[in-house]
């Protein structure tokens, strides 16, 4: 193993530059994103940035692509093809939140404040939001929802998370868990739900 050259900044990665990135967005907002600054951080030169990316908006462009791939809000198995599948599905959508295996709100938060002055994050936000609307929306069409109710349902189910998140309401994953059937019941329509038990 050679040793180090003395006096030389020690090589960073465009992982470690995103991550350092994607961490001073979520604490500091768009404004925390400065070359220098996120180059102090790393311990490395601003030149040791140029090394990895073309220009910063080459760096927010890779954290937005990191915030599309990796804050998954909706679980990657599909929906089923019945209501009882989809009860299930639900279930490790609600375990995926309470949890945040895979969907990380405060990323997804920061990207949506940044978002309300950049174009692009805009762009980005709207159409995963889009997709993610159209998720649930499938979910509630399995549970036999008309179109235009499974769509009205669906909102309300993503408005109120994103709401739940936003508004930075604390509770603990135990009550999370607990309150869970009640918020389905509520959402879902208590009726539906145990007509779907039931068959």
């Amino acid at each position: 193993m050679t040793k180090k050259a003395r006096g030389r900044a020690p090589k960073t990665d465009v992982d470690e530059w995103i991550a350092i990135a994607r961490n001073a967005l979520i604490k500091d907002g768009i404004v925390g994103l400065k070359v220098d600054r996120l180059a102090n951080q790393l311990g490395v030169t601003r030149g040791g940035f140029y090394h990895n990316f073309a220009d910063r908006d080459d760096l927010l462009s890779r954290l937005l692509s990191l915030w599309e791939r990796d804050c998954q809000f909706l679980p990657a198995e599909p929906i089923g093809d019945n209501p009882e599948e989809a009860l299930n599905w639900l279930n490790r959508l609600l375990n995926r939140l309470i949890d945040e295996d895979g969907y990380d709100p405060q990323f997804d938060l920061a990207v949506r404040e940044w978002a309300r002055s950049d174009h692009k994050a805009a762009s980005a936000v709207e159409r995963i939001d889009k997709k993610r609307i159209l998720g649930l929306v499938a979910f509630f069409t399995t549970l036999e929802y008309p179109a235009d109710e499974a769509t009205i349902r669906a909102r309300i189910f993503y408005f109120h998370q994103i709401g739940y998140y936003a508004i930075g309401i604390q509770q603990s994953p135990i009550d999370r868990r607990r309150d869970a059937p009640i918020y389905a019941a509520i959402l879902c329509g208590e009726e539906r739900l145990k007509a779907v038990k039931n068959s």
